[in-house]
């Protein structure tokens, strides 16, 4: 018998049951009892002669004392309106248990515990075992897994130590490549002297340049850093960029400032703001230690000083008197500094996109600059200080003058002789050899004045554009100190990086293996009855399938369920209710459940769910049929409830107070109109009647009908046929 054809044989029942007599109701119930104990051939064969001996016991139930049929007793009071539907238990949780071991060979279920088995909570509480799966492959795994790690391990060792070596590495070669540049400035101010050469470095903003130059690299250093920091294990050193004093004591910490920003490249201000932005408008902290690290090193475009140079001119005694030389002596050195010259500096595109002067001193605007510098004008002890050129300018100037005194010597010596010869007290020999040292007094003081000459013209301004080229060769080698640094700590970065990824992945393999392994023993963890595969799993719904029946000795794949445990402390009721009386179900509802197999146990429980769309499986089968699961939970824990018993469920969805009712036998159609058959003494009339709510047995009539009198339960023959 089918679900609907057994619910129509209970509400039929329960219609009967207040229209008979209890005598007929004990035969029909025995007859009832008699025909769900039959065969289902039996069951199906006399199902239509049943119901028509229904029909023929109404119609004979009406003769004698009930002349034209069957009648009920119009009723007043309240009406409870529920949904009656049958359906079946299941537990409202459960375990689904499935092999947790990969690989497409599966593995071997060695021992499992016996289907049915009733975990208790001291079953879950003492970790009791209940399949265990074959692990001899993954012991063999696990043991090459850990070679494979331990190589990895030792990988990732060698390169970080690589790596720090390297960040060591660079920072000598910083250090050396910054000391010839202090060196070969030092060098141009022992010849030219500190205020001249500040004011050269000046004009050509050789600074200013580099410290451009030295912003960007160091953005891209601190970007490398950050990179590297964030890798687990990552070295502790500082990156080489980060050690440079600017006022502060070794290790101090320079506090970061946003002001700091705006001194950066346009597209490193992006990029911090981005970070900014993203971290709540902070700086997030690994790129405030790099940013403090650039500060700290001077990297923002600020002073000269961490350049080898002097940031202001030296005091000295006769600094306003030098100062007045430079201002009045024709120098041609570009703009002056009260007005400097703002360059404009074309970036390139790096890979990190980070922007980059390739040329950041020797360009062509720095070229035309640095051509105009004509440094004989220096040539002057006026605005010389002191120095090697002004040392080397005093001694020609003394030759001079000592060659100009001995030859004004030799001249007045040789007008004495002359008259001395002109007397006779010296020879003519005599004469001649003094005329001869008054003529080497004159070369002398000749070659002295041409020597003063070609020094001034052509020596100094040499000697000083050598000074200042073997500065800008340091500079520019300090800047290529720099990029090699930057290169070969991002390669050391990336080289550090690959190892540790290879010792990630062979960590995760290894610790995966070791999950495998522990989850190749199954234990309890919930209480509940053992039922093997899933939930859902049905050897008729499975067909072709070619997994093997869950057993010991049988081989299950990755993720196949192996038990289930339903959790038999809450139970629950699954039903499908059809479309016209889902609308008055709601959660919470008040539910009767009777269970098919303990008649004689009332339960009771409410609605927790009501599925929002048709069940689709239903609709499958028959389109026209629009049924929406729902789930009712069972109050209490019964021991003797089983997962997919027959249940039916009576909701209480309102109640009706002080209307008038009549089964729901009692309203038919007629000519369109809702009526009832009145029997008014030997007579019957029909009448029109309007409706209300309706529940499984009875329905709520509005008008029409009083209470006590008597409505038939089936139209007459002869009114039925004439309607």
């Amino acid at each position: 018998m089918s679900l609907d054809t057994e619910k129509l044989g209970k509400r039929s029942h329960q219609t009967l049951g207040t229209v008979l007599p209890p005598a007929v109701m004990t035969r029909l119930d025995g007859l009832v009892t008699r025909f769900r104990a039959a065969s289902p051939r039996t069951r199906y064969s006399v199902l239509g002669g049943s119901a028509a001996a229904v029909v023929l016991l109404l119609v004979v139930g009406g003769s004698g004392d009930n002349p034209g049929g069957v009648t009920y007793t119009v009723q007043r009071g309240d009406l409870n309106i529920t949904v009656l539907e049958g359906g079946a238990l299941e537990a409202l949780s459960s375990q689904e248990i499935r092999s947790g071991v990969k690989g497409r060979e599966g593995a071997k279920i060695l021992s499992i515990v016996e289907e049915g088995y009733r975990v208790t909570p001291e079953d879950v509480a003492a970790g009791k075992i209940l399949v265990e799966l074959d692990t001899a492959s993954l012991v063999e795994q696990r043991l090459n897994q850990e070679i494979a790690l331990e190589t990895a391990e030792a990988a990732f060792i060698e390169r970080k130590a690589q790596y720090e070596i390297q960040l060591n590495q660079n920072v000598t070669d910083l250090n050396d490549a910054r000391q010839k540049m202090k060196f070969a400035r030092l060098d141009f101010e022992k010849f030219l002297g500190a205020n001249v050469v500040a004011k050269v470095i000046a004009d050509l903003q050789i600074e200013e340049r580099l410290a451009r130059a030295e912003a960007v690299d160091r953005a891209e250093v601190a970007a490398i850093t950050a990179q590297t920091d964030s890798l687990g294990g990552a070295p502790t050193g500082q990156s080489p960029f980060a050690n440079q004093p600017n006022g502060s004591s070794p290790g101090e910490a320079l506090p970061f400032d946003p002001a700091d920003i705006g001194n950066l490249p346009p597209q490193f201000q992006e990029r911090i703001r981005q970070a900014m932005a993203e971290n709540g408008g902070q700086l997030p902290e690994e790129m405030a230690q790099r940013m403090q690290a650039m500060r700290q090193g001077g990297g923002f475009g600020g002073g000269g000083g961490q350049f080898g140079g002097r940031g202001q001119r030296p005091s000295q005694p006769d600094d306003s008197a030098a100062g007045l030389a430079l201002s009045e002596a024709p120098v041609e050195l570009g703009t002056p500094p009260e007005d400097p010259v703002v360059l404009q500096l074309a970036p390139a595109t790096r890979s990190s996109g980070f922007p980059a002067v390739e040329q950041a001193l020797m360009d062509d605007e720095y070229m035309t600059i640095r051509n105009r510098i004509n440094f004989s004008v220096f040539a002057d002890l006026a605005v010389l200080e002191d120095g090697e050129a002004k040392q080397k300018l005093r001694q020609l100037h003394d030759d001079v003058q000592v060659a100009e005194e001995e030859f004004l010597l030799a001249q007045d010596r040789i007008e004495g002789q002359r008259r001395l010869e002109a007397r006779g007290f010296i020879t003519p020999t005599e004469l001649e050899a003094e005329e001869l040292k008054i003529n080497k007094a004159v070369n002398k003081q000749e070659a002295s004045q041409t020597e003063l000459t070609l020094y001034k013209q052509y020596t100094f301004p040499k000697d000083a554009d050598m000074r200042l080229a073997d500065y800008e060769n340091a500079v520019m080698g300090y800047l290529r100190t720099l990029k090699e640094n930057i290169a070969e700590e991002a390669q050391e970065q990336a080289r550090l990086k690959s190892a540790e990824s290879k010792y990630k992945l062979e960590l995760e393999k290894f610790a995966d293996i070791n999950k495998q392994i522990e989850l190749a023993t199954i234990r309890a963890t919930r209480p509940g009855l053992v039922v093997y595969g899933g939930a859902d799993q049905n050897p008729m719904r499975r067909g072709g399938s070619s997994q093997e029946a869950i057993q010991e000795g049988a081989t299950v794949s990755e993720r196949q369920p192996i038990l289930t445990i339903p959790d038999m402390r809450e139970m629950a009721v699954k039903v499908n209710i059809h479309e016209s009386a889902v609308k008055r179900l709601a959660p919470g509802q008040q539910v009767k459940v009777k269970i098919d197999a303990f008649p004689n146990q009332q339960l009771t429980g409410e609605v927790t769910r009501v599925a929002v769309v048709a069940d689709s499986a239903s609709s499958f089968m028959n389109p026209d049929l629009k049924v929406y699961p729902t789930t009712v939970k069972i109050h209490g824990t019964y021991d003797w409830l089983r997962p997919g018993m027959s249940a039916e469920v009576e909701i209480l969805v309102d109640t009706q107070e002080d209307v008038i009712y009549v089964p729901l036998q009692a309203v038919s159609y007629s000519g369109g109109r809702q009526v009832v058959y009145v029997r008014n003494g030997s007579k019957v009339e029909q009448r029109t009647v309007g409706v209300g709510e309706f529940s499984e047995q009875f329905i709520v009539i509005t008008e029409g009908l009083r209470e006590g009198e008597q409505v038939l339960l089936l139209p007459p023959p002869d009114m039925a046929r004439a309607g």
